[in-house]
């Protein structure tokens, strides 16, 4: 919940012009239902039990259920749970043990992890305050009920005249009284964001996001209108043209009542979460250093001047800073400078290093790059960046960063940044050469393939029962439809199609070895027991994979919520490519990438690479912002002849490069499993029930603000095919 404090003040050396400010309604729309998907994320149990422990560190159920459910993550077998499971929960231990050797090598003691960690720390310890002094004192009443459901049951007609000063709403309001027509004071007004020359809008319970303006419209009556009202967007008048009603829903009805009940729930906590600030606040003061804050409003304003004239704009045409951009506005300060106070409060003044990683949280969003827009953007920046500093301190002071679920959750965070802090190191470690890049064109040009029949069950039992029916004469395809958990394969005899022998892991390496027709196993996989029979085999010139997607990039979050809002409500994704998308040249055709190789444009292919047809995927965190794509093509390009290298030179050389860096990457990751040993603990994880539904959520953070639920984690899975041998389950 969003709440702020207009009352508390910065003091700063010079004076900043206010802009022109013009009337706009909040409403509050979509957001509470995001905040009910956020309920699964449940507090650390004393009985939660672990799923694995990597070196003498656990992962929590708590940790591995949120991480499923709350954050997309991709697995070869989407719809096989059991697979998808150990998929993932191989990528986090990848994470963890990533984690453990950066902190050994002293990553932890960076200015990028500590600032970083320090900004995560605060939003959770400022949560947890919220949920203390806010949100454990609200209750709620019958009387409450009833006046909700009293209004649920009505749909208000309303049309709004609006402006941005309190004289010129007030000359409205005369006239009005005076027996001015309602519809004529268009004539007499400015332009204004809603006026009465518009068709009515309708309101329902809920909508508003200012309780007293609800309560001013639903207490109107047909025909009537209100005195001015103010709220954050400006001053307004309603006037009731119409009201439409509807049979209200059974008190005791659950499907309803939660959505109704958390309404309920957000407003008072607003109430209380206002009264608590102005007490909070009221001794609170802080002085910006004048020097410090005009120089950094100097160096922003060139940055994102630079991004105007290069047309390099977010959604809706905001100019914003990305994470690149902040690294270079800080190397523009140097060490000395940036462990200057930018703002002294007291015993915890803010220094600018701490603000501009800051902005890596609360993004900097403008239309106007000039010193005069920027430094008053700035200096709103700053202010609320204090309120929350100063609520986060109170949270520290209490010791609410000791709780269970805070701990955890900021250790979750503080391993995904070390992880790929040390990931980023191998980019610059795998290089390939031209005659790399010859030598493995001409090496892999022919690659066996198979095809097989497969039974997969995870029941040993099964699977003795499949083998004793094939020795007495039983069709292989007959007891697949029946048998086999590979769901994608049953409707056609258990049949995986023709693919590469170094596919499939030890299966592939299995059918290798087959004569036609020959039937083996069991062979003890990652996703149960599978019994193969091997029914092709062929030579062709290298294939590599190709696919076509549709992209919507973007930088924010709220663009994100959105696009997933208007494609659950059934619009088409290209039309939201055009709309939303950032990267400008795929806008124009609906967000298309055109065929690319999967080893190209990093996560992104990779994610690609794992998808069907029409499948959506996202958001993808990227170095360019968060991705959302659907598969919409996938194609094999053969490079077989002369003629071809020259042309596919490039995407060979990507496609190598990639390969080599998972290969290192990979092989790593099993090294430091080696290292510091891992468990699974195979019955927690197998009895541990998930939702199977990929979902993307927000935490929306107690007064004010919002990440993603969790980290996203790429898949990290493949370093268990480097192991010698896997872990032992605990028994």
């Amino acid at each position: 919940m969003g709440i702020t404090n207009p009352r508390f003040r910065l003091r700063l050396t010079g004076m900043l012009v206010p802009l022109r400010k013009f009337a706009t309604m909040k409403i509050a729309g979509f957001s509470f239902v995001v905040l009910m998907l956020l309920n699964l994320g449940a507090p650390a149990q004393k009985t939660d039990k672990p799923v694995a422990t990597v070196g003498n560190e656990k992962i929590s159920e708590r940790e591995f259920r949120m991480r499923y459910e709350l954050v997309p993550h991709l697995s070869p077998d989407q719809e096989n749970v059991d697979t998808t499971k150990k998929d993932l929960l191989y990528s986090i231990i990848a994470e963890k043990l990533l984690a453990l050797e950066a902190r050994r090598l002293g990553y932890a003691s960076s200015d990028y992890y500590r600032e970083s960690v320090g900004q995560i720390s605060d939003l959770y310890v400022r949560d947890a305050l919220y949920k203390k002094v806010v949100a454990s004192k609200v209750k709620i009443g019958q009387s409450d009920l009833q006046k909700a459901l009293d209004r649920y049951s009505r749909t208000l007609k309303v049309k709004i005249i609006s402006a941005g000063d309190s004289s010129t709403i007030f000359g409205y309001y005369s006239r009005l009284r005076s027996g001015v027509p309602f519809d004529s004071i268009e004539k007499y007004s400015d332009v204004v964001e809603y006026d009465s020359n518009k068709a009515p809008i309708r309101i329902t319970y809920g909508q508003m996001a200012e309780d007293y303006v609800e309560d001013t419209l639903f207490n109107l009556k047909p025909g009537t209108f209100s005195s001015p009202v103010m709220t954050g967007g400006g001053w307004f008048i309603f006037k009731l043209v119409g009201v439409e009603y509807r049979v209200p829903p059974n008190a005791g009805d659950p499907d309803y009542n939660k959505s109704i009940l958390e309404v309920i729930r957000m407003r008072k906590s607003r109430v209380i979460g206002t009264k608590y600030l102005d007490r909070f606040y009221s001794d609170k003061q802080a002085v910006v250093d004048s020097a410090i804050f005009w120089s950094l409003a100097g160096k922003i304003s060139s940055v994102l001047a630079e991004k105007e004239r290069d047309r390099n704009f977010g959604e809706g045409g905001y100019l914003y800073l990305a994470e690149g951009d902040i690294m270079k506005i800080a190397a523009g300060f140097g060490e000395i400078s940036l462990n200057k106070d930018l703002v002294h409060a007291g015993e915890s003044p803010i220094t600018l290093k701490e603000y501009l990683y800051s902005l890596l949280v609360y993004p900097y969003l403008v239309k106007d790059p000039s010193p005069q827009a920027t430094a008053y953007y700035l200096m709103a920046s700053i202010n609320k960046y204090i309120q929350y500093k100063f609520l986060a301190n109170e949270g520290m002071n209490e010791g609410l960063q000791n709780k269970p679920d805070v701990r955890e959750d900021i250790k979750i965070w503080g391993d995904d940044y070390l992880a790929k802090m040390l990931k980023n190191t191998f980019r610059d470690s795998v290089h390939v050469t031209d005659s790399d890049v010859r030598n493995y064109y001409d090496e892999s040009r022919e690659r066996e393939k198979v095809d097989v029949l497969e039974i997969l069950n995870h029941d040993i039992d099964t699977i003795t029962t499949v083998l004793k029916k094939l020795e007495e004469g039983a069709d292989f395809r007959g007891l697949a439809d029946r048998y086999t958990e590979r769901s994608w394969t049953r409707a056609n005899g258990g049949e995986l199609g023709y693919f590469s022998v170094d596919s499939f892991g030890v299966i592939g390496k299995t059918a290798a070895g087959l004569k036609m027709d020959e039937v083996y196993g069991p062979i003890k996989t990652d996703s149960g027991y599978s019994v193969i029979k091997l029914i092709g085999r062929k030579l062709q010139n290298k294939q590599r994979e190709q696919v076509d997607i549709r992209e919507i990039l973007t930088h924010s979050l709220d663009t994100v919520e959105t696009v997933f809002r208007e494609l659950h409500a059934g619009k088409n994704f290209s039309a939201l490519a055009s709309e939303y998308t950032e990267r400008s040249w795929t806008r124009s055709d609906s967000g298309s990438f055109g065929y690319f190789s999967v080893y190209s444009y990093g996560e992104i292919g990779k994610a690609a690479s794992k998808l069907k047809p029409g499948q959506v995927f996202g958001p993808i965190v990227t170095d360019s912002g968060y991705s959302i794509i659907k598969l919409i093509g996938r194609r094999y390009d053969t490079t077989g002849i002369e003629q071809n290298f020259e042309s596919a030179k490039n995407e060979i050389r990507s496609e190598l490069l990639e390969k080599r860096f998972n290969e290192k990457f990979f092989k790593y990751i099993a090294g430091l499993a080696r290292k510091y040993r891992y468990s699974i603990n195979e019955k927690n994880l197998l009895d541990l029930k998930v939702i199977n539904i990929p979902m993307f959520t927000y935490k929306y953070i107690g007064f004010g603000g919002r990440i993603t639920a969790l980290p996203y984690l790429g898949p990290w899975y493949e370093w268990i095919n480097y192991m010698g041998e896997k872990s032992k389950p605990i028994p």
